[in-house]
C-alpha cells in the first residue's frame, strides 16, 4: 500500500468468526529429485522478495541494489544483493552502493550474499573497510514437530485495527529491545505496513487472557512459504510462545497448498535453531551478510 494510507490488510473472514488456524502437523520430505540447493534458492528467492518488496531494485551484473527513499534509516531497504563476485573485486560493489546510497543521505552501507562462498572470499577486505559480518541460516520443514504447543496462547490473524495497533507495539518493543533508534523503528513498522500487499503477507499473533504476547508473518509464495517474522515480547518468553506461533503458521503454509516452509534465522542465536529443529525445520544453506554503521 502507499506509504501514508493508513490502510491495513482486509478481513478475511466475516465478524466474529473464528480466526485461529488449523492445528494438524503434516510431515513433509523434499519431492524425487529435490536437492537441498534447489530448497536453499527457495529460501534464497523469498528473503530477497521479501527485503527488496519497497525498495527501487537497480539490476547489477553481480547482482542489485535496493534503495528505499521512503525507510533511508532502514538497512534491509537499502543494500547490496550479491550473487557473485565482479571480476574487479567487491571493491566495485561497495563504490556502485555508494553512489546509489549517498545520494539519499544514507550514511551506513550493508551487503548481503547469496553467495556463501563469495562471501566467503570477500570477507577480509570488507573487514578491513570497517564492515561487520553476519551470519544467517536458511531452514526448511521437512520434519515432523516434537515441540508441545502451549494451549492457553491464542493465535489470531490480524485484522481488526485494534489488533493490527498492538501488533506494531509488539513490533515497536522487540526493535527498541534489538537496540534500534526510534526512527529506526518507526520506519521499520512503516515499512511492513507498505509491504503488506504487495507480499500478500499474513499476520499472526498469539495472545495470553487477551494480550499480545508474540508475532509471526507468512509470505505465500508457489513453492515455499516464507515465515518472515517471529518476534516474543520479553515478558512472555520461556511460555511457548514462539514455538507455538511458529508451528500454527508452518501448519498453515502447507494447509495452503504450498510444497515447503521456510525461514531464516540467525547463525549465532542458538535457541531459534533448536526451536526451528524441534519443529521439524532442517538446515538448507546459510546466507552472510556485512554491516557498516
Amino acid at each position: 500500500m502507499p506509504k501514508g494510507t493508513g490502510k491495513r490488510a482486509p478481513p478475511r473472514a466475516p465478524k466474529g468468526a473464528p480466526k485461529e488456524p488449523p492445528r494438524t502437523e503434516p510431515e513433509v520430505a523434499p519431492a524425487p529429485g529435490t536437492r537441498f540447493e534447489e530448497l536453499f534458492s527457495e529460501v534464497l528467492q523469498a528473503s530477497f522478495a521479501t527485503l527488496s518488496s519497497v525498495s527501487r531494485v537497480q539490476k547489477r551484473p553481480w547482482g542489485a541494489i535496493f534503495v528505499a527513499p521512503d525507510y533511508p534509516a532502514v538497512p534491509e531497504a537499502n543494500m547490496a544483493w550479491v550473487e557473485r563476485l565482479p571480476k574487479s573485486g567487491i571493491g566495485q560493489v561497495v563504490l556502485e552502493l555508494d553512489s546509489a546510497t549517498r545520494s539519499q543521505g544514507i550514511s551506513f552501507r550493508h551487503i548481503e550474499f547469496a553467495d556463501p562462498e563469495a562471501a566467503h572470499a570477500a570477507q577480509g577486505a570488507l573487514i578491513e573497510m570497517g564492515f561487520e559480518p553476519r551470519r544467517f541460516l536458511a531452514m526448511v520443514r521437512l520434519g515432523v514437530s516434537t515441540c508441545i504447543r502451549n494451549p492457553d496462547l491464542q493465535v489470531r490473524e490480524v485484522d481488526t485495527p485494534e489488533e493490527w495497533e498492538v501488533f506494531e507495539a509488539i513490533l515497536s518493543e522487540l526493535a527498541a529491545e534489538f537496540g534500534d533508534s526510534e526512527e529506526v523503528a518507526r520506519e521499520t513498522i512503516e515499512r511492513h505496513r507498505a509491504r503488506l500487499p504487495k507480499l500478500k503477507e499474513r499476520v499472526y499473533m498469539g495472545l495470553f487472557g487477551g494480550e499480545g504476547a508474540g508475532i509471526a508473518t507468512l509470505v505465500p509464495r508457489a513453492r515455499l512459504a516464507y515465515v518472515a517474522e517471529v518476534g516474543t515480547r520479553p515478558k512472555f518468553r520461556r511460555r511457548g510462545v514462539a514455538r507455538t506461533l511458529v508451528e500454527e503458521v508452518s501448519n498453515l503454509g502447507q494447509q495452503m497448498g504450498i510444497p515447503y516452509v521456510g525461514l531464516m534465522t540467525s547463525w549465532d542465536n542458538e535457541a531459534a535453531r533448536t526451536l526451528y529443529t524441534s519443529l521439524g525445520y532442517q538446515a538448507v544453506g546459510e546466507r552472510r551478510g556485512f554491516h557498516k554503521a
